[in-house]
């Protein structure tokens, strides 16, 4: 070999020698943002829920809410308690804040009970009756302003603790992804705790006693 080789040998050799950790910890540095997306270390955290008090005007997106109170009754006068069960029920004030009507038990995603409180599974409340009438709500018309009975049906509250945590999401208008052209009001994963504390159930919404 001649001495200009050895030279050029010896260099390419230093050089290896020289760069060889640079480039093993930049290429573990590179790794690190994979595997740590690949653990979900990179996803979005849930916000956390924001405490709010009841009696205080609350907007939720679909509506302005004023929460009351909670109660928990087997003497409403609303259809589909089945035997063994119980209405558990949430006082609220309710104003349509968007354009179109919203159907409060079945189009939006604002009221949910807490996962304590053992129910039919659904997310939704079972009805809304309107205290004024006793009479389901239906659709909240835009900009009407409601006082309203959530209900949902429940097994458990046999004995009803003093305070409640309710949980009211955050909405937004959103266009369903599996039919383009409509659209309603889906939670946006942001959320209100509220503690409602134990009421009666409203007399107009109660069933007439039978008479003798």
């Amino acid at each position: 070999m001649s001495e200009a080789g050895g030279i050029t040998t010896r260099t390419a050799i230093a050089f290896l020698l020289a760069t060889w950790p640079r480039r093993v910890l930049a290429s573990l540095l590179l790794l690190v943002p994979v595997v740590v997306a690949a653990a979900g270390g990179f996803r979005q955290a849930d916000p956390p829920p924001r405490g709010v008090e009841p009696e205080v005007v609350t907007d939720t997106g679909a509506y302005l809410v004023v929460p009351r109170y909670y109660f928990v009754s087997d003497q409403v006068d609303a259809y589909g308690l089945d035997d063994g069960e119980r209405w558990v029920g949430a006082v609220v004030q309710i104003t349509n804040q968007g354009t179109e009507p919203i159907s409060v038990t079945f189009s939006d995603e604002t009221f949910e009970l807490p996962a304590s409180v053992p129910n039919d599974g659904s997310v939704n409340p079972h009805e809304a009756l309107r205290l004024d009438t006793a009479r389901p709500v239906g659709e909240a018309q835009p900009g009407l302003t409601y006082e309203v009975a959530l209900l949902w049906g429940t097994t458990g509250m046999q004995d009803p603790p003093p305070e409640l945590t309710f949980t009211m999401n955050r909405t937004a208008w959103t266009e369903w992804s599996i039919e383009a052209g409509y659209s309603t009001w889906r939670s946006t994963g942001d959320s209100y705790d509220v503690p409602l504390p134990l009421g009666d159930a409203p007399a107009s919404i109660l069933e007439d006693e039978e008479e003798e």
